[in-house]
């Protein structure tokens, strides 16, 4: 291990120990702390454990990028879906900030085990796909949303739709230049993270519930919403460190 690569991973550990602190003393002052429950605290840990794993094989303005740039789109998408009646939070004055903090969690645990292992595993299958292939899977995955809102639907106002349609003009203009075995991997990652990060926190402990659904997340959100931002903020995030949309960091 070089000189450099061991301040590069120094920083980053640095830096997601500041993240757990923030999280912990967010979930502390909003008022979730006493309803974490056991399943939910299970989830932290391991995400905390795999966060690890990626700071110890990623550059710093790539961590910092995730971190920054997962922040940012979850407090739009999270206050949106807030005032558009879909879910409700229940910390203290309906305080959401360590909610988002935990998606930052969410988003780092996808982008490790997306470019560690699910992409990785697809790779080797060799699947032959063309690029027009990616497009036409993110349009599906998009027309999960409107299809399958139910109730949903009557509270989704302007700006739902304009988040959303932002979120699949950024999609579809990456996935152009993005490999099939990279954008299957972040897909499929999301959809296996997202069923268990909704149901601890919506079913096991209500830190937040969801207005039409008490017994499961919404499909919707699930397999139409998780996908899209999760490849959002990969996406974003090579951008913004200036690293290439196909490169495996590992």
């Amino acid at each position: 291990m070089t000189h450099d690569t061991k301040i590069v991973r120094s920083r980053n550990l640095l830096l997601l120990a500041l993240l757990i602190v923030v999280t912990l003393f967010s979930a502390y002052h909003e008022g979730y702390l006493p309803l974490i429950s056991v399943p939910f605290w299970g989830s932290l840990i391991a995400g905390f454990a795999i966060a690890g794993w990626v700071a110890l094989g990623i550059s710093t303005k790539r961590f910092l990028s995730l971190v920054l740039g997962i922040f940012i789109i979850e407090y739009i998408k999270e206050t949106i879906g807030m005032k558009s009646s879909i879910w409700s939070y229940h910390g203290t004055a309906g305080h959401y900030s360590f909610v988002v903090w935990v998606w930052v969690l969410a988003g780092l645990v996808a982008y490790t085990l997306s470019t560690k292992l699910v992409i990785r595993v697809i790779r080797k299958l060799r699947w032959p796909a063309p690029r027009w292939v990616n497009p036409v899977i993110l349009i599906i995955i998009s027309s999960v949303i409107p299809l399958s809102m139910g109730d949903y639907r009557s509270g989704a106002g302007g700006l739902f739709w304009l988040f959303y349609a932002v979120v699949f003009v950024v999609c579809i203009a990456v996935s152009i230049k993005t490999e099939f075995p990279v954008l299957a991997g972040i897909v499929i990652t999301a959809w296996i993270i997202a069923n268990p990060s909704e149901y601890v926190g919506s079913v096991t402990c209500h830190a937040w519930t969801f207005t039409h659904n008490h017994d499961y997340p919404p499909f919707f959100l699930l397999f139409g919403c998780w996908p899209l931002e999760i490849f959002v903020q990969y996406s974003v995030s090579a951008f913004l460190a200036h690293e290439p949309i196909n490169k495996n960091t590992f």
